[in-house]
């Protein structure tokens, strides 16, 4: 009996089922014949790692973000171990964000790194894990990805720093790292796609061109945005999505998060870029220059009176002028006026349109959050908080390196809002015996962590090396910060040279790892200050110490390579170099090798 023939639609829809079928089987063997080739990278923020001992543990991936980079413009998580299963009685949090969160420049005294210590110091008893998980240039939308990762890791806390790349980052409206989508549902599948090998190989057939070089704030100079350009709505909206898929993933876990409004310079720190308001005509250009000029040299003659009616006349013509509003700020402060002054200020970051720093609305989508009541999440204002604790309410030099970067004294008043917040919790899991513990002092959590003259000036050399480069040559004030932070790299040289400084600059370094013995950071940067200081056979020991906790650390390998070196120790040398080149070719300073 001859079967009835198909219809039409039928056909159709078993041509699309084959057609699917076929294409799914090719793509999955395609897949899976590039990950036993050993093809791509894995885009998860941890793995696995059997160590010598037979152990394993979870380690960070250091190539989690070369699927949405480049492996050329890739950026390093900090390293981590942690056990695969978490003690009984363990705490366990994730810092999360990026570069201000990760503790640039120096990420030895980062909010991670500074929230343990004063948790340790308070609580000798309790066991605290506390995982530096921000990574360099990255925002919310790979935020998320890493927290569903985390959430694999038994954690008890997230910590979210974050919304000073919302604009620049990975899917923002400037596009140099991601191109940005308008859609949530978009974005996931393009994240999806590149972190299957199958994506990356067809990325790297589509890249054209030589492989870029990273060269930080520089490649985003061209890609400027203003306030009110309509794509900020989105970004806005995915910000808030994204925090909220953070929160959820710690949720499903049954870990708490807090998500933390983000400071910003606003005081001591000239907008990047202005321009001005759109249809300007030729004529009231040059009455705002001419008005803006007057204002400059009757404000440098210390007339701030005429200053101010100047750049008030300039602002009537047009006040979306960034550098415009800065100036009136400033002006403000100096007569006195701070209400004023932090209007002025606020607009000035809100109008910049090299968007590296976390605007009010961004920061207000926080707020809302918290008004929201979303369970799990709770909102900690940390912009208020050290708002208020900054001279005459605006945040300045005081708690910030530059722009968004926290220096050591921000970062300990973050942890420190943040420690009440991390002891509720802690009360509620019953891990915290004593119901009121005061966090231990600036001076003690500066001892702790080792934080000393040699620490500072290699962060001062850093931070003035990139007050050289754009975009920071093109801030008017430019000129006065890399004036006073040569002054400050100058007698730090000259402190460091006395003949009692490295016995007292060891001293330090000797009583923090009495404290914490097992902190592999402490005896890597005590090793290091001793191979910059000229004692390269005291520090082989506190390297190798180090190596055997983190065995891929290239700060740890160079410094114990040079130390080698130093000594003579040539094979020795050229062995720890050879590891170190294939970690990271480019690193700075290292040596070429050996014929």
């Amino acid at each position: 009996m001859a079967l009835p023939a198909l219809s039409l639609p039928r056909k159709i829809l078993y041509a699309v089922i084959l057609t699917v079928g076929v294409t799914a089987l090719l793509l999955g063997t395609i897949e899976a014949g590039l990950r036993l080739a050993g093809y791509g990278y894995s885009p998860h923020f941890a793995r696995r790692v059997a160590r010598p001992t037979g152990e394993t543990v979870w380690r960070e991936n250091r190539w989690c973000t070369a699927p949405f980079f480049s492996p050329e413009l890739v950026r390093r998580p900090q390293s981590f171990r942690l056990e695969v299963k978490k003690s009984l009685g363990t705490y366990r949090i994730f810092v999360l964000g990026s570069s201000a969160a990760m503790g640039d420049p120096e990420a030895s005294f980062s909010l991670a790194r500074m929230l343990e210590t004063m948790l340790r110091a308070a609580y000798p008893q309790q066991r605290f894990e506390v995982i530096n998980a921000a990574i360099t240039a990255i925002n919310s939308h790979l935020v998320r990805d890493i927290a569903e990762d985390c959430a694999q890791l038994e954690p008890d806390l997230f910590i979210v720093y974050e919304g000073n790349n919302e604009v620049i980052g990975p899917y923002g409206p400037t596009g140099v790292l991601a191109p940005f989508l308008h859609s949530e549902t978009l974005i996931r599948a393009t994240e999806w796609l590149k972190g299957t090998r199958t994506g990356q190989l067809l990325a790297s057939v589509v890249r054209r061109g030589p492989p870029p070089e990273w060269r930080g704030m520089q490649m985003f100079l061209q890609r400027q945005i203003t306030a009110d350009d309509p794509r900020l709505d989105a970004v806005r909206a995915h910000f808030r999505a994204n925090l909220l898929a953070v929160a959820d993933a710690g949720r499903r876990v049954g870990a708490d998060t807090l998500v933390c409004t983000v400071l910003t310079n606003q005081r001591d720190f000239a907008p990047f870029l202005s321009q001005h308001r759109p249809g300007l005509t030729a004529d009231e250009l040059a009455r705002w220059q001419s008005s803006y000029e007057t204002g400059k040299v009757t404000e440098q003659a210390g007339d701030l009176t005429a200053a101010a009616a100047a750049y008030h006349a300039a602002a009537v013509i047009d006040d979306r002028h960034a550098e415009l509003n800065y100036r009136l700020g400033r002006l403000a402060l100096q007569t006195g006026a701070d209400r004023d002054a932090r209007l002025f200020l606020q607009r000035a970051l809100d109008l910049d349109t090299l968007r590296f720093r976390t605007d009010s609305t961004l920061n207000q989508v926080v707020r809302d959050l918290g008004e929201a009541g979303t369970s799990g999440l709770q909102v900690v204002d940390v912009a208020a908080e050290l708002s208020a604790r900054s001279a005459h309410g605006i945040p300045g030099e005081e708690f910030l390196y530059e722009h968004v970067h926290l220096n050591f004294r921000g970062t300990f008043e973050l942890a420190g809002a943040l420690f009440p917040r991390v002891l509720a919790r802690l009360q509620h899991r019953g891990l915290a015996r004593r119901p009121t513990v005061v966090p231990p002092s600036y001076d003690d959590v500066r001892l702790r962590l080792a934080y000393t003259a040699h620490e500072q000036a290699m962060i001062a050399l850093n931070l003035l090396g990139r007050f050289r480069v754009a975009p920071f040559t093109g801030q008017t004030d430019n000129p006065a910060r890399v004036e006073t932070w040569e002054r400050r790299v100058a007698a730090a040289e000259k402190l460091l040279s006395r003949p009692e400084a490295l016995p007292a600059l060891n001293s330090i370094y000797q009583q923090a790892l009495a404290f914490a013995p097992d902190d592999w950071i402490l005896a890597r940067n005590t090793g290091m200050m001793l191979v910059g200081r000229g004692a390269p056979a005291e520090a082989v020991p506190l390297l190798e110490r180090s190596g055997a906790w983190i065995d891929d650390d290239i700060d740890t390998l160079v410094a114990l390579g040079r130390a080698h070196q130093a000594l003579g120790h040539r094979a020795a040398a050229e062995t720890t170099f050879a590891r170190a080149r294939l970690l990271e070719p480019r690193y700075p300073g290292l040596p070429a090798p050996t014929k």
